[in-house]
């Protein structure tokens, strides 16, 4: 099987707002992305496709522009940052933020989601997914969400999963081969997209 994570278009907020699950349309122009995008998908998506998104405007306007039946998977929702939702972060107190730099795995000084309880709930929608028959999965989701997914997949350390570059309508295609069990899948990370990594 082959999967894309497809980070979402732009969204219409100020640069440098910590914006986890806040709902947000997405900026002006953004059509013209997503018009390449389905371009580039049409000529590299061959056999069973199957589309999906994340709940959030900005995740499911491009979801449903490039498939008119993609469908909605409430566990690819961006991570929860409760108290820090919506404020810019250099108004956020260094001290909160260091505290959760210093265990980025499974820390919440903010009072929502650590990486490890996004890793939990993804680890249940990725179950799932093993289990179908599908060629393709294109899945159009959150900045965190791909980088756990990444880490999580292709054994990353999850405290290092930041150091992953996942710009604006990137995709980062994975090619996985199903072994006897999910255990034994072997996981290929083949292309980021405008993300790249950064050491």
């Amino acid at each position: 099987m082959r999967l894309f994570l497809i980070r979402h278009p732009k969204p219409n907020v100020a640069t440098g707002t910590c914006y986890g699950q806040t709902d947000l349309d997405l900026a002006e122009g953004w059509e013209i992305q997503a018009e390449a995008l389905k371009n580039w998908l049409s000529n590299r998506l061959q056999g069973q496709t199957c589309f999906q998104h994340s709940p959030l405007k900005r995740a499911s306007s491009l979801g449903d522009y490039l498939h008119n039946q993609s469908s909605i998977e409430h566990e690819l929702v961006e991570l929860n940052f409760a108290d820090w939702e919506g404020l810019l972060w250099k108004d956020i107190p260094h001290n909160q933020i260091e505290a959760w730099g210093s265990d980025l795995e499974f820390s919440a000084p903010f009072n929502g989601e650590s990486l490890n309880e996004l890793r939990q709930r993804l680890s249940v929608w990725w179950t799932h997914q093993q289990n179908q028959s599908f060629d393709n999965l294109v899945v159009v989701t959150h900045s965190g969400v791909i980088k756990v997914l990444v880490s999580m997949l292709c054994g990353w350390p999850m405290n290092k999963s930041y150091l992953i570059d996942v710009g604006f309508c990137s995709v980062t295609e994975l090619s996985i081969q199903r072994g006897s069990s999910a255990q034994d899948a072997y996981i290929m990370l083949k292309r980021l997209g405008a993300g790249d990594w950064v050491m």
